[in-house]
């Protein structure tokens, strides 16, 4: 069947498929620009900045984190745009929008286990696989009430970190964490929830583009399952593609037939999100090192 299926992408891509794609990249903008708009408001109390210089930071942040595990150069490639005294704060703040965003997709995917719970909809194949699903319907709620906890509470847990004497050095700097207004946190998180969305639309456009035959609701559950997966797993961006294809195939796999649409939309939103956006960051960070 894999010639069949190959030929009726090529089909796709002809006719309509081609608007779909160009959705597509506009979600990834979109999604990008959300992301920017979160930078922007998590500096903006201390730096106010404006979101084409937020979104440029963005990109730098995405150049330097594909090739660091759990893409942890992001943190480098957003402070270097600040000025150097707002640099160690910066790296704070990155550190609680991807709080913010691990957040939601806990959310997401305690709600899609308990959909799967429910109605056994996908059947991943092993009971090893069951069980881990199993421990973290269980584990989740949990772990998302303590995050919320940690993340509403961030003041109590900074004042505390910066109370330790080893770091009074930076308490000048850091200082001003400790009294992040919960409106701004609140919007953080809103922010992450509405890209987490246009996240999962993308799965689903590309799905319907390689004639999968997956629904939005088995989109919904299966991603944010893989997600949360994704989350727990430390991983290269590099490497983090190979794995997304196992657990993709692993849970979607009862649900078509067309294995090689679910590998094509899997490796679609890798490139057009990751790899896309960080050749452009590379670009800019050319740029910045030639001045």
């Amino acid at each position: 069947d894999l010639p069949l299926h190959f030929s009726s992408l090529l089909v796709s891509l002809r006719g309509w498929g081609s608007l779909l794609l160009l959705l597509v990249l506009v979600i990834m903008l979109v999604q990008w620009l959300l992301e920017a708009r979160k930078w922007q408001v998590m500096l903006s109390p201390g730096y106010p900045i404006k979101l084409p210089e937020a979104f440029r930071m963005i990109l730098s942040g995405i150049a330097l984190s594909i090739a660091t595990p759990n893409r942890m150069g992001e943190f480098a490639g957003r402070v270097m745009h600040l000025p150097s005294e707002q640099r160690l704060q910066g790296t704070a703040l990155t550190v609680i929008g991807n709080f913010a965003q691990l957040i939601v997709t806990c959310i997401a995917g305690s709600i899609a286990l308990c959909m799967e719970w429910q109605d056994q909809h996908l059947y991943p194949a092993g009971t090893g696989v069951q069980a881990i699903q199993t421990l973290l319907l269980w584990t989740t709620p949990l772990t998302i009430i303590f995050f919320m906890l940690l993340y509403f509470k961030a003041g109590l847990v900074f004042n505390w970190i910066l109370s330790l004497r080893m770091l009074g050095k930076f308490r000048d700097k850091l200082g001003a964490l400790a009294t992040i207004p919960n409106n701004i946190l609140l919007k953080v998180l809103l922010l992450s929830s509405l890209r987490f969305v246009f996240f999962i639309l993308q799965y689903w456009l590309l799905f319907k583009l390689t004639n999968t035959g997956i629904g939005f609701r088995d989109t919904f559950a299966a991603i944010s399952i893989m997600l949360l997966w994704l989350a727990i797993v430390p991983t290269f961006s590099f490497l983090e593609l190979g794995l997304r294809w196992e657990f993709a195939l692993l849970l979607m796999g009862s649900l078509t037939e067309n294995a090689l649409g679910i590998a094509v939309s899997i490796t679609a939103v890798w490139l057009i999100n990751l790899m896309l956006p960080a050749a452009v960051g590379a670009i800019g960070l050319l740029s910045y090192r030639s001045r």
